[in-house]
Order: structure tokens, then C-alpha cells, then sequence
């Protein structure tokens, strides 16, 4: 094995998660899953964590380097030791990055749904937001069949949930699962949302929300590698620290600015889910307790 002075890059991950890091210092074999323009997609342990360019967003499974720079592909040859990655010619040191907790807890404050619905207001016409905050005049063609069959499913879930049919409620919002497109589908971060929105207003212990997580769980292989992990990290209470902060953001245009920062829509499409949990399925089950 090399010494570090063989190596001609040394790199530093700067932060990470509390959740990333117990993966991380399992010193399992580690191997490329996926690689984009500023992300490495890594397998430990059959779990994925995402090598990241500096000052992109964090996420509970985020290493964020100091670097924009990935000189890494399929094939490159990667192993883990004395805390550190290293790949090909490079090496990124994680023994002083920054731990972040990723654990979400019950909300101690009064998260407004009115306050979300606002910040969905100011949205762009992507992904689910177009259900949850329609504009007369806004032309959806393009994502009409996918909103349509996300809408007829999310509309089925509230009608059951009335009813107390709980197995049907949670089949349609399972239903989701895999619903879009990108690396993490639509479908799969309005999920995420229900999940943070049941942690948020306390429905952890709620049959329903019990029997959606076990679903959900047996339902992962219906969708991506990188979504079934996001939506794993949710049902372990696991979020990005943009979503652990919303409890604090105090007003519209903080929270949009945050939340447009996750992706391409992924951050709407999580909002969108916490204001269905909150404004519709908080309001049932707790009117029915």
C-alpha cells in the first residue's frame, strides 16, 4: 500500500453527518456506484453515501470536500484507510471534517402550514408543487401525467384516511414511490416531506404513520439506489440540515431560498409533502384521536 507522499492530490472532506460518519468508520470495502458533475456516489457497506464539490448542500449523506474538482470515474481504484478515501492518484482526509447531526425531532415550536403553502406560492411550475398551489394561466403539458397520477393518488389518500381505511391510504401514498423523473423522483421527496411532516407535529405513534413507514421500507426497491437512500435516511429520522432548520426559518422567502437550494425540485417537492402531513393528514388523524 502507498504512502501519502505517493499521492499527487490531497483533499479534505470538510463536513459531514453523524449518520455518515458511523458508515464511513465501518472500514467496510468500498466501491464507485454513480459519478455526476459534482457528486461521487460511493457504496459502504451496501449503503450510499455522496462524495460532494465544495459548498453544495448537505444532506444526511453528504462528505463535502474542499474541492470542485473530481478526477475520479467507474474504474478508478478506491479503498479506505486510516481515515482517509483514497482514490487513483488522490486521497481526501476526513479525520478533522465537521459533524453535523442529521436527527430530526419532534418540533418544539408552531410549524405554519399557512407560512409553507406561502413559500409554495413562490414557487416555479416543477414537480408536485402545481397540486398543492395551482396558478390560473400556468401551463403544466409537459408534467400533466405525472401530476395527474400524483394527484389522483394523493386525493384517494386524504378521501381513505376519512374513512379510517388506513391500509388503502397508505397503498396510494405508496403509490408515489418512483413517480417522476431525476435522480430522486418527485413521488420520492413528497415522502420525505410526509416523513419530516410526521416528525414535525408528533404522528410518530400514529397506526397510520407506522403502517406507512413499513411500507414504504418494503417498497424501496421500486424506485433509484440514490432515492431509496434519501427515503431510508427519512424513515430513520435522517434529514438534510435545511429541513432541520425549517422550525427556525421565519418567513417565506427565508424558507424558499433554502429550500430551492436541494436539487432541482426535490426541495419544493419536500415542501410540498410537510404541508400535505401538516394542513391534511395531522388535521384527520388528530381530529380522530
Amino acid at each position: 500500500m502507498k504512502s501519502q507522499k505517493d499521492f499527487h492530490n490531497k483533499f479534505f472532506i470538510t463536513h459531514t453527518t453523524d449518520y455518515a460518519s458511523c458508515i464511513l468508520n465501518s472500514k467496510k470495502d468500498v466501491k464507485i456506484h454513480s459519478v455526476y458533475t459534482n457528486t461521487v456516489n460511493l457504496t459502504i457497506d451496501n449503503k450510499l453515501l455522496a462524495l460532494q464539490s465544495i459548498n453544495t448542500a448537505i444532506s444526511p449523506i453528504s462528505l463535502i470536500t474542499n474541492t470542485h474538482l473530481f478526477d475520479i470515474n467507474l474504474n478508478s481504484n478506491i479503498y479506505i484507510n486510516n481515515n482517509c478515501i483514497y482514490v487513483d492518484d488522490s486521497y481526501f482526509d476526513y479525520s478533522s471534517a465537521n459533524i453535523i447531526h442529521s436527527k430530526l425531532h419532534k418540533n418544539t415550536f408552531c410549524l405554519s402550514s399557512d407560512l409553507i403553502h406561502q413559500t409554495l406560492n413562490k414557487a416555479d411550475c416543477l414537480g408536485f408543487r402545481p397540486i398543492f398551489s395551482p396558478k390560473s394561466g400556468e401551463n403544466t403539458q409537459n408534467q400533466f401525467l405525472i401530476l395527474n397520477a400524483a394527484k389522483i393518488k394523493i386525493n384517494h389518500c386524504t378521501g381513505q384516511l376519512l374513512k379510517k381505511n388506513y391500509e388503502q391510504a397508505t397503498d396510494q401514498l405508496v403509490g408515489l414511490i418512483g413517480l417522476g423523473i431525476g435522480l430522486t423522483p418527485s413521488g420520492d421527496d413528497f415522502l420525505c416531506g410526509v416523513l419530516a411532516g410526521c416528525i414535525f407535529d408528533d404522528l410518530i405513534k400514529y397506526p397510520f404513520v407506522k403502517l406507512l413507514k413499513n411500507k414504504i421500507q418494503n417498497n424501496l426497491h421500486k424506485t433509484n439506489d440514490i432515492s431509496s437512500a434519501f427515503l431510508s435516511c427519512a424513515l430513520d429520522y435522517n434529514f438534510s440540515d435545511i429541513i432541520l432548520n425549517l422550525p427556525y426559518m421565519k418567513s417565506s422567502n427565508e424558507i424558499y431560498d433554502n429550500f430551492k437550494k436541494i436539487g432541482h425540485s426535490s426541495g419544493i417537492d419536500t415542501l410540498c409533502g410537510i404541508y400535505y402531513c401538516l394542513n391534511t393528514i395531522s388535521g384527520i388523524l388528530k381530529k380522530d384521536a
